[in-house]
Protein backbone atom coordinates (compact mmCIF):
# COMPACT_ATOMS: atom_id res chain seq x y z
CA UNK A 1 0.00 0.00 0.00
CA UNK A 2 2.80 2.35 0.86
CA UNK A 3 4.50 1.43 -2.40
CA UNK A 4 1.40 2.27 -4.40
CA UNK A 5 0.94 5.52 -2.55
CA UNK A 6 4.55 6.45 -3.26
CA UNK A 7 4.39 5.90 -7.01
CA UNK A 8 2.65 9.17 -7.95
CA UNK A 9 5.17 11.13 -5.88
CA UNK A 10 8.06 9.29 -7.53
CA UNK A 11 6.64 9.91 -11.01
CA UNK A 12 6.14 13.59 -10.17
CA UNK A 13 9.73 13.82 -8.97
CA UNK A 14 10.98 12.23 -12.19
CA UNK A 15 8.92 14.64 -14.27
CA UNK A 16 10.24 17.58 -12.25
CA UNK A 17 13.84 16.43 -12.75
CA UNK A 18 13.35 16.04 -16.49
CA UNK A 19 11.63 19.41 -16.79
CA UNK A 20 14.30 21.13 -14.72
CA UNK A 21 16.99 19.72 -16.99
CA UNK A 22 15.12 21.04 -20.03
CA UNK A 23 14.77 24.50 -18.48
CA UNK A 24 18.45 24.76 -17.57
CA UNK A 25 19.50 23.36 -20.94
CA UNK A 26 17.43 26.00 -22.74
CA UNK A 27 18.99 28.77 -20.67
CA UNK A 28 22.57 27.56 -21.15
CA UNK A 29 22.26 26.66 -24.83
CA UNK A 30 20.61 30.00 -25.58
CA UNK A 31 23.25 32.00 -23.73
CA UNK A 32 26.43 30.09 -24.61
CA UNK A 33 25.64 28.14 -27.76
CA UNK A 34 25.62 24.40 -28.29
CA UNK A 35 29.36 23.72 -28.47
CA UNK A 36 30.32 25.56 -25.27
CA UNK A 37 27.74 23.81 -23.09
CA UNK A 38 28.51 20.45 -21.48
CA UNK A 39 26.22 17.94 -19.84
CA UNK A 40 28.09 18.54 -16.59
CA UNK A 41 27.23 22.25 -16.72
CA UNK A 42 23.55 21.50 -17.32
CA UNK A 43 23.42 18.92 -14.54
CA UNK A 44 25.10 21.31 -12.09
CA UNK A 45 22.68 24.10 -13.00
CA UNK A 46 19.76 21.71 -12.50
CA UNK A 47 21.20 20.41 -9.22
CA UNK A 48 21.19 16.77 -10.32
CA UNK A 49 23.70 14.07 -11.22
CA UNK A 50 24.87 14.07 -14.85
CA UNK A 51 23.62 10.50 -15.07
CA UNK A 52 20.08 11.90 -15.16
CA UNK A 53 20.81 13.37 -18.60
CA UNK A 54 21.86 9.94 -19.85
CA UNK A 55 18.74 8.43 -18.26
CA UNK A 56 16.26 10.84 -19.86
CA UNK A 57 17.98 12.03 -23.04
CA UNK A 58 20.97 9.67 -23.72
CA UNK A 59 23.41 12.53 -24.40
CA UNK A 60 23.75 16.27 -24.99
CA UNK A 61 22.40 16.01 -28.52
CA UNK A 62 19.30 14.20 -27.27
CA UNK A 63 18.72 16.83 -24.60
CA UNK A 64 19.19 19.63 -27.14
CA UNK A 65 16.67 18.06 -29.51
CA UNK A 66 14.13 17.44 -26.74
CA UNK A 67 14.50 21.04 -25.57
CA UNK A 68 13.85 22.37 -29.08
CA UNK A 69 10.86 20.11 -29.70
CA UNK A 70 9.15 20.95 -26.42
CA UNK A 71 9.80 24.69 -26.79
CA UNK A 72 8.27 24.93 -30.25
CA UNK A 73 5.47 22.40 -29.64
CA UNK A 74 2.79 25.16 -29.56
CA UNK A 75 4.01 26.44 -32.93
CA UNK A 76 3.95 22.96 -34.39
CA UNK A 77 0.36 22.54 -33.21
CA UNK A 78 -0.52 25.84 -34.86
CA UNK A 79 1.17 24.86 -38.12
CA UNK A 80 -0.78 21.59 -38.20
CA UNK A 81 -4.08 23.48 -38.11
CA UNK A 82 -3.83 24.50 -41.76
CA UNK A 83 -7.57 24.36 -42.38
CA UNK A 84 -8.23 26.62 -39.40
CA UNK A 85 -5.54 29.10 -40.47
CA UNK A 86 -6.95 29.23 -43.99
CA UNK A 87 -10.41 29.83 -42.58
CA UNK A 88 -9.16 32.70 -40.39
CA UNK A 89 -7.46 34.34 -43.38
CA UNK A 90 -5.25 36.10 -40.87
CA UNK A 91 -1.45 35.80 -41.27
CA UNK A 92 -1.04 38.27 -38.41
CA UNK A 93 -2.40 35.61 -36.03
CA UNK A 94 0.44 33.29 -37.03
CA UNK A 95 3.06 35.97 -36.34
CA UNK A 96 1.45 36.75 -32.98
CA UNK A 97 1.53 33.06 -32.05
CA UNK A 98 5.26 32.95 -32.80
CA UNK A 99 5.83 35.94 -30.51
CA UNK A 100 3.80 34.33 -27.74
CA UNK A 101 5.87 31.14 -27.88
CA UNK A 102 9.26 32.86 -28.11
CA UNK A 103 8.65 35.71 -25.64
CA UNK A 104 9.72 33.67 -22.58
CA UNK A 105 12.86 32.51 -24.49
CA UNK A 106 14.09 35.55 -26.47
CA UNK A 107 17.63 34.17 -26.93
CA UNK A 108 16.50 30.86 -28.43
CA UNK A 109 15.87 32.14 -31.99
CA UNK A 110 19.46 33.46 -32.08
CA UNK A 111 20.72 30.00 -31.15
CA UNK A 112 18.61 28.45 -33.91
CA UNK A 113 19.71 31.11 -36.42
CA UNK A 114 23.39 30.47 -35.64
CA UNK A 115 22.97 26.71 -35.92
CA UNK A 116 21.28 26.90 -39.31
CA UNK A 117 24.17 28.97 -40.69
CA UNK A 118 26.79 26.44 -39.60
CA UNK A 119 26.02 23.46 -41.82
CA UNK A 120 29.01 21.44 -40.62
CA UNK A 121 28.02 21.60 -36.96
CA UNK A 122 26.31 18.95 -34.87
CA UNK A 123 23.53 21.33 -33.90
CA UNK A 124 22.73 22.06 -37.56
CA UNK A 125 21.68 18.45 -38.07
CA UNK A 126 19.47 18.58 -34.99
CA UNK A 127 17.89 21.96 -35.66
CA UNK A 128 17.23 21.25 -39.33
CA UNK A 129 15.62 17.91 -38.44
CA UNK A 130 13.39 19.48 -35.77
CA UNK A 131 12.34 22.44 -37.89
CA UNK A 132 12.00 20.83 -41.32
CA UNK A 133 8.38 19.80 -40.83
CA UNK A 134 7.46 22.98 -39.00
CA UNK A 135 8.88 25.27 -41.69
CA UNK A 136 7.19 23.30 -44.47
CA UNK A 137 3.81 23.38 -42.72
CA UNK A 138 4.09 27.05 -41.79
CA UNK A 139 5.14 28.06 -45.30
CA UNK A 140 2.27 26.06 -46.74
CA UNK A 141 -0.23 27.65 -44.34
CA UNK A 142 0.95 31.20 -44.94
CA UNK A 143 1.20 30.72 -48.70
CA UNK A 144 -2.34 29.37 -48.78
CA UNK A 145 -3.65 32.29 -46.76
CA UNK A 146 -1.76 34.98 -48.69
CA UNK A 147 -2.62 33.54 -52.10
CA UNK A 148 -6.37 33.51 -51.47
CA UNK A 149 -8.43 35.66 -53.87
CA UNK A 150 -8.88 39.28 -52.75
CA UNK A 151 -6.62 38.69 -49.74
CA UNK A 152 -3.82 41.16 -50.39
CA UNK A 153 -4.05 44.81 -51.27
CA UNK A 154 -3.80 45.60 -54.97
CA UNK A 155 -0.30 45.36 -56.40
CA UNK A 156 1.14 43.17 -53.64
CA UNK A 157 2.65 39.78 -54.46
CA UNK A 158 2.02 36.76 -52.20
CA UNK A 159 5.71 35.75 -52.13
CA UNK A 160 6.83 39.22 -51.05
CA UNK A 161 4.07 39.28 -48.44
CA UNK A 162 5.31 35.91 -47.18
CA UNK A 163 8.81 37.32 -46.71
CA UNK A 164 7.33 40.30 -44.87
CA UNK A 165 5.57 37.99 -42.41
CA UNK A 166 8.74 36.05 -41.73
CA UNK A 167 10.80 39.22 -41.36
CA UNK A 168 8.43 40.73 -38.83
CA UNK A 169 8.30 37.49 -36.89
CA UNK A 170 12.00 36.66 -36.79
CA UNK A 171 14.09 39.83 -36.95
CA UNK A 172 13.40 41.27 -33.47
CA UNK A 173 14.79 38.06 -31.96
CA UNK A 174 17.98 37.89 -34.05
CA UNK A 175 18.88 41.58 -34.14
CA UNK A 176 22.66 41.97 -33.53
CA UNK A 177 23.70 42.91 -29.97
CA UNK A 178 25.24 46.23 -31.01
CA UNK A 179 21.93 47.28 -32.59
CA UNK A 180 20.05 46.25 -29.44
CA UNK A 181 22.41 48.41 -27.42
CA UNK A 182 22.10 51.36 -29.80
CA UNK A 183 18.31 51.12 -29.65
CA UNK A 184 18.16 50.43 -25.93
CA UNK A 185 16.16 47.35 -26.84
CA UNK A 186 15.26 44.79 -24.19
CA UNK A 187 13.19 41.81 -25.30
CA UNK A 188 11.06 41.53 -22.20
CA UNK A 189 7.77 39.60 -22.35
CA UNK A 190 5.90 42.88 -21.85
CA UNK A 191 7.66 44.61 -24.73
CA UNK A 192 7.23 41.60 -27.03
CA UNK A 193 3.52 41.49 -26.28
CA UNK A 194 3.27 45.16 -27.23
CA UNK A 195 5.39 44.62 -30.36
CA UNK A 196 3.28 41.64 -31.41
CA UNK A 197 0.16 43.82 -31.32
CA UNK A 198 1.99 46.44 -33.42
CA UNK A 199 3.16 43.85 -35.96
CA UNK A 200 -0.39 42.49 -36.24
CA UNK A 201 -1.65 46.01 -36.98
CA UNK A 202 1.04 46.51 -39.62
CA UNK A 203 0.21 43.24 -41.35
CA UNK A 204 -3.55 43.66 -41.23
CA UNK A 205 -3.54 47.25 -42.45
CA UNK A 206 -0.43 47.17 -44.65
CA UNK A 207 -0.93 43.88 -46.50
CA UNK A 208 -4.52 42.71 -46.32
CA UNK A 209 -7.26 44.04 -48.50
CA UNK A 210 -9.83 43.24 -45.85
CA UNK A 211 -9.25 42.96 -42.11
CA UNK A 212 -10.23 39.71 -40.36
CA UNK A 213 -13.27 41.43 -38.88
CA UNK A 214 -14.41 42.48 -42.34
CA UNK A 215 -13.33 46.14 -42.26
CA UNK A 216 -11.96 47.15 -45.64
CA UNK A 217 -8.57 48.82 -45.91
CA UNK A 218 -9.02 49.78 -49.54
Amino acid sequence: MNTKAGRPAAVAQQNNTRQHLLVQARLLFSELGYERVTTRMIAQAAGVNAGMIRYYFVDKAGLFEAMLRETIAPLLQLAQQQARLAELRDPAAIVAAYYAVMAPHPLLPTLIFRALHNVDSAEYQIVSRVFAGFVQQMLSSLAQVLSAPDQLQQGLLPFNALLTCFSLAIFPFVIPPFMKQALGLQLTPEFLQQLAAHQQHVLRHGLLQTAPNGDSHA
